[in-house]
């Protein structure tokens, strides 16, 4: 008894380190969502569709030069930081920046000068209205690549809000300068209208950085008063430390990197095969921008949980597997992976349900094209939550190689899929949607074989998969009693759709609890679990 309250106690500093993120995350994305609302009005789908082109190439080059630098950090300086060693941990906090620096000025210099010929390789020569939005992401790659490394020292001392706080901070000057660029620039063209958005984000991650580097100033006196008076133990060689920084990110960046080669591989395939069909350059863009600006974006918001969660169990995990604690181990596996079902299951059934009412709502777009996306594409969400999830937890295990041998298989099997969808089947944007789904089914599959012939790992399926499934039944029968209800009654969609997902949540929420589907000591463990905790019993649902 005493050791399984243990275990769950330790798996709840997951759930309030991953809450802090998960909220900021969450926040993000809502801006992002409703600041895209004006943005995709303002400059329309070919814009937009030049944007999403952009933004697939900016987000791997950014994977390349900085995605494994915040998980690497976090990992050696969380091992560090528990022995007490300041000395080795300010040394890879020196080593870390100077390689961003260096890395994310190649880098970014490179997709400068020659974006022009990135463009043509990636997407063919009919969409040189992609150049300058990624000549203005360019810039952003060095200042996310230098921001990356502050992120994964603050979450590797486990401070999860400066990450949490910048992220916020960048979107904001994100949404604010990306909807006025836009507006100032479209009267030039969609290619203009594109660069206008992509400004936002290049202004964006150049005021986290700044804030992120403030944060550090202030709290380096202290620091570095603890690396003076550590005299216990001695500093690593540079060598040493690059060596170990380029082992541990490598997995993370190859890993990473084939998620987003598999979104490239998607839009070039698509822009290619559907140019050679005969479809015209702008529609091929509009349709893409549809996909890749209102669909993707709505099921961004709740992903941003299981990103979060994924970055928040790796240290845990790493710490426990430093103490051989196999127990802890399996404890915040389980609860991050039950965490993240709670959200994900209901946001899948909820926007199935609602879908095609909330686009028309944010997007004013009726169209069968935006409904028929986020009815069908939302198992991708699903999928694609527990797969970041896991990834998170082998790589916590030390096995960094294992999601890139399974994101290899996954994205061989998604690629011959998708050039059967595009060439002979003629799904245009459709193909896209089915090759994601499967990519991330197969990704789950992979990953949970991976994690029980490890560590003897098995993920616990009524509390986790049946329960949060059965509550999503519930909300979802109501919540489409109540739109249709609501609907029939006034004939205004804005008013049916919000008042369907308050219903949704409260019915959701108590079904959940009634099922048994949190425990009270689960709750606890939740940021102002126990006042929400005294509340619920007032109204008998714990």
């Amino acid at each position: 008894m005493g050791s399984s309250s243990k275990s769950k106690n330790k798996g709840g500093d997951i759930i309030v380190q991953g809450s802090i993120l998960a909220a900021a995350q969450i926040i993000v994305r809502l801006i992002g969502l409703f600041y895209r609302i004006p943005l995709q009005r303002i400059s329309g789908d070919v814009a937009m569709g030049y944007y999403g082109y952009a933004y697939d190439i900016y987000m791997l080059l950014l994977l390349v030069s900085s995605n494994g630098v915040p998980l690497a950090v976090s990992k050696l300086v969380s091992k560090t930081h528990a022995k007490r060693d300041y000395t080795n941990e300010h040394r890879i906090m020196v080593s870390a920046l100077l390689w961003t620096l260096v890395v994310g000025s190649v880098i970014g210099l490179g997709t400068f000068i020659f974006a022009k010929q990135i463009t043509s390789a990636v997407f063919g020569p009919e969409m040189m209205g992609v150049v300058p939005a990624l000549r203005v992401l360019a810039p952003t790659i060095f200042f996310c690549c230098v921001m990356s490394t502050f992120r994964g020292y603050f979450q590797g001392i486990g401070s999860m809000m400066p990450t949490a706080i910048s992220q916020i901070f960048e979107q904001i000057f994100n949404a604010v300068v990306s909807v006025a660029a836009a507006a100032i620039l479209v009267s030039q063209g969609p290619a203009w209208a594109a660069m206008g958005g992509t400004l936002g984000t290049c202004i964006g991650a150049l005021a986290s950085t700044i804030f992120l580097i403030i944060i550090y100033m202030l709290y380096r006196p202290r620091f570095m008063h603890r690396v003076h008076k550590d005299k216990l133990h001695q500093p690593e060689s540079y060598k040493n430390i690059y060596k170990v920084l380029t082992l541990t990110m490598a997995p993370v960046v190859l890993s990473s990197v084939i998620y987003q080669v598999s979104g490239i591989i998607d839009s070039s395939l698509y822009s290619n095969i559907l140019a050679k069909l005969g479809y015209d350059a702008e529609l091929i863009s509009s349709l893409y921008g549809v996909y890749s600006s209102k669909y993707k974006m709505l099921v961004n918001v709740p992903m941003a949980m299981a990103t979060a969660l994924g970055l928040a169990v790796v240290p845990g995990i790493s710490s426990a597997m430093l103490r051989g604690d196999r127990e802890e181990i399996h404890s915040k596996i389980e609860t991050t992976v039950k965490f993240c079902m709670i959200i994900a299951i209901p946001a899948c059934v909820g926007l199935s349900v609602l879908g095609g009412s909330i686009m028309q709502l944010l997007f004013n777009d009726s169209s069968a094209l935006t409904r028929h996306l986020i009815t069908i594409g939302t198992p991708y969400l699903l999928f694609y939550s527990l797969s970041t999830v896991t990834i998170g937890a082998l790589q916590g295990i030390d096995k960094m190689n294992t999601p890139i041998v399974n994101s290899g298989i996954a994205l061989a099997i998604h690629t011959v899929f998708i050039v059967i969808l595009l060439r002979f089947c003629d799904m245009n944007i459709y193909a896209i949607l089915y090759s994601n789904i499967l990519f991330g089914f197969l990704m789950c599959i992979f990953n949970q074989v991976a994690l029980r012939r490890y560590i003897g790992y098995e993920q616990e399926a009524k509390q986790t998969f049946l329960i949060p499934a059965a509550a999503s039944a519930v909300m979802g029968v109501a919540t489409f009693i109540v739109y249709k209800g609501v609907y029939f009654v006034l004939h205004i969609n804005a008013i049916a759709t919000l008042l369907a997902i308050i219903v949704a949540v409260v019915v959701y929420a108590v079904a959940l609890l009634k099922f048994h589907g949190l425990t009270e000591e689960e709750l606890y463990s939740f940021p102002k679990g126990t006042t929400l905790s005294v509340y619920l019993k007032r109204f008998h649902l714990i």
